[in-house]
């Protein structure tokens, strides 16, 4: 999902930082609605909230469950996290954000199976004792993707080929033309495609683009001054990269 607007909220969050599990299996029972989100990359589950003391005031944390789906494992360089700065009660109370942390071993420094990681957000003050639910926005940022992608052993008929989120959903080729239909999670706005041919980076005589409506798709047409060979691969390099960041509503109920 795409809320630019959000990205300050990353500013304002303190430095992801990793640790052993700790006391996380202690936190105080709690549901929400929906307890568990997920996208083709990440698989989020609610997994409680805890009192807790913190820089010698009360306080509370809420924790997440987060386990990778794609390719991209879980961690400062792949993703950050977030829970709003300040989130409310259903009774008009505030709670401000002062750290959080992601764990990834056990208390005996052990990995954690599958890859997983909990991500802890802590607040005070101490949640009021008439409290019932929390409304709260979870935030993922991507940080992995790159300016430049390389396709190889591309086929004349491939489709589908996704890498960095960036989708070549067909090739056509006719000798030395080549079109491809591609798709990005970016704003297209113009991408410079060269064939890798022998070593050597091979730039394309004639090439026209055709973006789409919403400026997420793009068709290219190149010519080269080869036949196009099979297989082939390209280097397809954006022009810009915009902040990603996906967003999960949810209501944690407290009692």
């Amino acid at each position: 999902m795409k809320l630019p607007t959000y990205s300050i909220l990353f500013i304002l969050i303190l430095t992801l930082s990793g640790c052993n599990l700790g006391n996380q299996t202690n936190a105080s029972k709690s549901t929400a609605s929906p307890s568990h989100f997920e996208n083709q990359h990440l698989s989020v589950t609610y997994a409680g909230h805890s009192s807790t003391l913190l820089n010698d005031e009360n306080g509370f944390y809420l924790s997440f469950e987060i386990i990778p789906i794609g390719s991209y494992p879980i961690d400062e360089s792949h993703f950050s996290f977030a829970l709003q700065r300040v989130i409310e009660d259903d009774i008009g109370n505030e709670y401000e954000s002062v750290k959080t942390e992601v764990i990834s071993t056990n208390d005996d420094g052990e990995p954690l199976p599958e890859n997983k990681v909990y991500f802890k957000q802590y607040f005070q003050p101490e949640l009021d004792k008439d409290s019932k639910d929390l409304s709260v926005m979870f935030y993922a940022k991507p940080l992995y993707h790159r300016q430049s992608v390389l396709f190889e052993n591309l086929n004349h008929d491939s489709d589908n080929k996704m890498l960095n989120d960036l989708n070549i959903a067909k090739v056509q080729t006719d000798g030395k033309k080549l079109t491809l239909y591609i798709e990005d999670v970016h704003q297209i706005q113009g991408l410079e495609t060269t064939m890798i041919h022998s070593g050597e980076e091979v730039y394309p005589v004639f090439t026209s683009t055709e973006i789409g409506k919403f400026n997420y798709s793009l068709i290219a047409n190149y010519e080269f001054a080869m036949e196009i060979p099979d297989p082939f691969t390209l280097n397809i390099k954006r022009h810009r990269l915009e902040d990603q960041l996906w967003d999960f509503p949810i209501t944690i109920t407290l009692k």
